[in-house]
């Protein structure tokens, strides 16, 4: 009985945390689609994302949701829900659009991958990175070509006409877009909230770790040394213990620099599906809802880490 209430207690509190984290996110990331629609220069910020959106038939309101990625994600992806709820994409604009948002994450890796492993592994530190950028450029490439062949040609993007009638000013663009804000969110939260809730229940009950001790497992069936396995168990506590151990296990010779990066992406590969069960899974959900949220969130990982799957046994073939 303790235990039971032990594991609600540490759900609420998890799950309070989830939504802290998030529901700020998407409320700005609602909000900032909603100013740029009553300010009608929604064309000229996406301007930058025009070789994208035009290359994968998109609507040049993807464009400005593609720039935001790079600096939120989740507040990214909320302004995609609030174009498909507005009827301004469809659903496989709004599918598409969001694994090409996925993008700006893979290409964030800098910030946390560099500044750990190029100091402990060198030039195998880089090497790590080089590839998994190679892959998220592929993937990004794979879901641009998809989108070119399965949407419908959008016309042919000029100079963004001139809006009629009078500008609104930034404080005015604010206040007309409140309500708008409101009626999206209203619909969001109601699909979040009960989510993330569900989330940390199942993260509090062992269920996830259950699936980590898994994959851990699942490591033998990959071409690296025993001594690997050690970088695999590591990398699931901590991308940083598993850079330490392979810098301690390359510099004293018990695993060459190539079985160092193979050992990696594999970790990387079991890793990641942890991750997106555990986190991402749960803010796909949220934001696009159970069978959206699912059917993207499927589809980003098996273009990942199928693409990750053949680098991990081309590389063991030909290296």
């Amino acid at each position: 009985m303790d235990s039971i209430a032990e594991i609600i207690s540490a759900t609420l509190g998890l799950a309070s945390e989830l939504l802290l984290r998030t529901v700020p996110i998407v409320v700005i990331g609602v909000l900032i689609a909603e100013i740029l629609i009553a300010l009608r220069i929604t064309d000229r910020i996406a301007s930058v994302a025009y070789p994208v959106t035009t290359f994968s038939h998109l609507p040049r309101e993807c464009g400005a949701s593609f720039l935001l990625a790079f600096i939120s994600p989740q507040a990214a992806d909320a302004m995609l829900v609030d174009y498909y709820h507005k009827g301004m994409i469809g659903e496989r604009e709004l599918i598409v659009a969001a694994l090409i948002n996925s993008f700006p994450s893979v290409v964030m890796h800098w910030r946390y991958l560099i500044p750990v492993y190029v100091p402990l592994l060198g030039v195998f530190g880089m090497i790590y990175f080089a590839i998994l950028m190679g892959i998220g450029f592929l993937k990004t490439g794979i879901v641009m070509m998809a989108g070119r062949m399965l949407l419908p040609g959008v016309p042919a993007s000029g100079a963004p006409e001139k809006p009629s009638g009078q500008a609104l000013s930034l404080k005015e663009a604010i206040r007309a877009s409140l309500r708008p804000t409101a009626r999206t969110l209203r619909r969001i939260l109601g699909i979040m909230i009960p989510t993330l809730v569900i989330v940390a229940f199942l993260i509090e009950a062992g269920v996830f770790d259950a699936v980590a001790a898994y994959l851990e497992g699942a490591s033998r069936l990959f071409p690296i040394p025993p001594e690997g396995l050690a970088i695999i168990a590591a990398k699931f506590g901590s991308y940083i213990a598993a850079a330490s151990l392979a810098s301690g296990l390359l510099a004293a010779g018990d695993m060459s620099g190539r079985d160092i990066v193979i050992t990696l992406l594999v970790a990387n590969l079991l890793t990641s599906l942890t991750t997106y069960l555990r986190w991402l899974g749960s803010f796909y959900a949220a934001i696009f809802g159970p069978k959206q949220g699912t059917e993207i969130m499927l589809l980003s990982v098996v273009l990942q880490d199928g693409l990750l799957l053949i680098a991990i046994f081309l590389l063991a073939w030909l290296w």
